[in-house]
């Protein structure tokens, strides 16, 4: 029982070093943000936080997985009885764009790192590339996408949206959540109109 008590009392104090980093990265910008200013607004020791987080790199490693922990929460839970694997698709995209949303600048900075292989963020692109993929997997063998198109190529093509619309879209950051949901919406019907199986009448 007190293990258990000790356990929790890790995870909720991580938790609460990654929502005050995220916040201070957010509010004073990344660079500006120091991990004595991360301790402090987390009020724990500095021996403390570099116990959990050895960097500034491996604090946003750590938002960035949390961030995919509540993708999968969503999947096997939320979406657990959803039929239609391209509702799902749907509500996983517009999941990662409305929580982006949120913390724009930081979301940024993550998806650029973790375009290089040499950073510590690359796995986190590789396990959004496998969730995306395997939804993909998933309405391929329900006939509701293409089979003739590898499942690479699409989740290739899903990825891709995504990061337009944190790198293409203009003032995102002023997107209301009703706003966000429709344009998602249009290009996900974008998306599916030359990758979606054809339903007959």
């Amino acid at each position: 029982m007190k293990q258990g008590r000790r356990e929790l009392n890790k995870i909720q104090c991580r938790n609460r070093i990654l929502k005050m980093s995220r916040r201070l990265f957010t509010a004073k910008g990344y660079e500006e943000t120091t991990m004595e200013d991360i301790a402090e607004a987390a009020e724990v020791s500095k021996a403390t936080l570099y116990n959990y987080f050895s960097s500034k790199e491996n604090l946003l490693l750590g938002i960035a997985e949390a961030a995919l922990d509540e993708v999968r929460q969503l999947i096997s839970e939320d979406l657990r009885d959803e039929p239609d694997s391209l509702e799902k698709l749907r509500r996983v995209m517009e999941t990662l764009v409305t929580d982006s949303i949120r913390y724009l600048t930081l979301s940024r900075r993550i998806l650029y790192s973790n375009l290089s292989p040499d950073s510590e963020l690359h796995v986190t692109r590789q396990e959004l590339v496998e969730i995306l993929g395997q939804m993909v997997r998933e309405a391929q063998d329900q006939g509701r996408l293409r089979r003739d198109l590898s499942p690479e190529a699409l989740t290739e093509g899903f990825l891709g949206a995504y990061l337009l619309t944190q790198f293409g879209w203009e003032n995102l950051e002023h997107y209301t959540p009703e706003q966000c949901h429709r344009r998602v919406q249009d290009m996900i019907d974008q998306l599916l109109a030359g990758v979606a199986e054809k339903r007959e009448a």
